[in-house]
């Protein structure tokens, strides 16, 4: 999958070198521009009756329901299946801000085969029922993951014949289970970070279960995922050198997944274990300015050519108010950069975050914590897009606002009212969009 280089945030200022030597307040500036320019457009109605007869004189009040662009969180099954009122909070809080799943962990090989003949894919199943009855559109994650502390034991066990056999039956399992429903899957975790499939099957084999997966749900389009590569161009060449190592060995690579759960980093006086020995490897210390995010995210696109997904970001933070100033950071940049297509955040309530309740968006009392109010804001209030407006002669009417589903009440001349969902999303804008009565 290839889309058009479009303009770049970085270049709205003559490109990110220039904006290196700005201030924070032109970056945000920029973001905002390239928001209104790369994630709304100019819409237009055409009511019609049941015959295709324009309906003049119609009130029409729009609002949008849900993004084209995926924001989203990673669910998991325990706490959605909650039914106390902790549970109906969490699920709450997903259906009243977000557009977007991925399982958290329900879809891993780890999880649904945790043991040789016995595979458990009804966890998964429901979480994407969910996400489908709600319009949420998911993310696979993942088929396979290459660091060996998350492959299991008796994968690790067979011999080369036998661990052909499962990678082909994996394939099948998931990526066939779930054809046609998924918008991308993460192929192979974490390649540039471990060896457990790369040992025993080469490059070429890692090529393969991208072109398996290809074939076998041509709809999802197939990521590289990796992590410490924001503010890191040492790493971000190793990627992009990956990339085009699969390219040339016939992987339909068709995006580019971006980790990141030190966003902490974002705000560095926040970085409480930025010289202890106990922060991960996986959690990168250097601070991260927006520059640097846009550069970094520039330096992809620009390489290839792909659409980029921040797939998974975290803001492990006792402040709450820092945690909040990191995470409108990364959906202000995220959003506004026009090779992004999803942020989507690994979790968000307390005691049901990986990272514990300082990366927390809402308490487990179901309150939003700084974070939460924050994000909500930007999706609820600052990025969406609501109004009325009436039908001229020819039952026409128009508005600006952000690509996505809206949600229309439409009043006739006669006083009847009718409701209707329509998509507005970038490949439906352009020309009259008709709205049969």
């Amino acid at each position: 999958m290839h889309i058009p280089a479009p303009a770049r945030l970085g270049s709205l200022l003559l490109g990110s070198t220039l904006l290196l030597a700005t201030s924070r307040a032109d970056w945000r500036s920029d973001s905002d521009t390239a928001i209104e320019q790369h994630r709304k457009g100019d819409f237009t109605l055409q009511l019609a009756d049941s015959a295709g007869r324009p309906v003049p004189g119609a009130r029409v009040e729009f609002a949008l329901a849900r993004h084209d662009f995926l924001f989203g969180t990673a669910i998991a099954y325990k706490p959605f299946a909650d039914q106390t009122a902790k549970g109906e909070s969490y699920r709450r809080f997903i259906l009243e801000n977000f557009s977007a799943l991925v399982c958290e962990n329900e879809m891993k090989g780890y999880y649904t085969d945790p043991e040789q003949g016995k595979n458990n894919y009804a966890p998964a199943d429901a979480l994407l029922a969910f996400a489908e009855q709600n319009n949420l559109r998911m993310r696979g994650h993942c088929l396979f993951w290459e660091k060996a502390e998350h492959t299991q034991a008796w994968v690790k066990a067979l011999n080369d014949a036998d661990l052909a056999r499962t990678i082909d039956d994996r394939l099948r399992a998931a990526a066939g289970r779930y054809a046609g429903r998924l918008v991308a899957w993460d192929v192979n975790n974490e390649q540039l970070d471990g060896s457990a499939y790369l040992d025993r099957i080469g490059r070429a084999g890692i090529a393969r279960m991208h072109q398996q997966a290809a074939a076998l749900d041509p709809k999802a389009v197939p990521f590289v995922n990796e992590y410490g590569i924001l503010g890191n161009p040492e790493k971000t060449e190793r990627y992009l050198a990956l990339i085009k190592e699969l390219q040339a060995l016939g992987a339909p690579v068709g995006g580019i997944g971006v980790q990141s759960h030190d966003l902490d980093r974002l705000v560095p006086d926040a970085i409480s274990d930025r010289d202890s020995d106990q922060r991960p490897e996986w959690l990168l210390q250097s601070p991260l300015t927006p520059e640097q995010f846009v550069a970094t995210l520039d330096r992809l696109h620009d390489a290839t050519g792909l659409p980029i997904h921040l797939t998974e970001a975290s803001a492990k933070m006792p402040d709450p108010t820092k945690r909040a100033d990191a995470l409108e950071i990364l959906f202000r940049v995220g959003f506004g950069h026009p090779a992004v297509g999803a942020v989507m955040l690994w979790g968000f309530q307390e005691g049901a975050h990986w990272m514990g309740p300082d990366a927390a968006l809402l308490g487990a009392d179901g309150v939003p914590t700084e974070a939460g109010r924050r994000v909500s804001h930007l999706l609820r209030e600052v990025w969406t897009t609501r109004g009325s407006a009436a039908a001229d002669t020819a039952g026409r009417l128009g508005f600006r606002g952000f690509y996505g589903i809206y949600r229309l009440k439409i009043t006739l001349p006669d006083g009847r009212i009718v409701e209707q969902d329509v998509n507005l999303d970038k490949a439906n804008a352009a020309g009259a969009h008709t709205v049969h009565l």
